[in-house]
């Protein structure tokens, strides 16, 4: 039997998690970008504008200002241009198609890497690892 995900109720879980308050526009936003996978606060607004015909930009700015201090937003700056978002999740790469835009998440391991950096002498707090180019679709064209 195939388990459905209730996504109003993940979003609020993800909310309440953060002891934020549970409101329909943050829900919105979280499963706005959840269905997306990257996704700029242009597209984000022009999505929620129909569900919510009077919220402005300024709110939409202000969640996504509040969901990346919580650490449930991560802000992708991989392309030249607006900013995208994701929801937060396990450590990956990013593949940005330079004819296309499409933004796409690769999981692989950067432990090989940070191993090197780390017998120099250096102490990486993180990784970000951001790959150009074709993507499939663009290459079948």
């Amino acid at each position: 039997m195939m388990k459905t995900i209730d996504h109003k109720k993940a979003a609020m879980d993800i909310l309440r998690a953060k002891a934020l308050k549970v409101t329909p526009q943050r829900i919105a936003l979280i499963n706005e970008i959840s269905n997306a996978g990257h996704i700029s606060t242009d597209q984000i607004y022009k999505k929620m504008k129909n569900e919510f015909p009077s919220i402005s930009a300024a709110t939409i700015y202000k969640i996504i200002d509040i969901f990346l201090d919580k650490h449930i937003l991560k802000e992708i700056r991989i392309t030249a241009g607006k900013k995208r978002y994701e929801l937060k999740k396990e450590p990956h790469a990013h593949y940005a198609c330079t004819i296309c835009g499409q933004i796409s998440d690769l999981y692989l391991s950067s432990e090989d890497l940070l191993r090197q950096i780390r017998s120099k002498g250096y102490r990486p707090a993180g990784c970000e690892i951001y790959f150009y180019g074709s993507c499939p679709n663009c290459c079948d064209k």
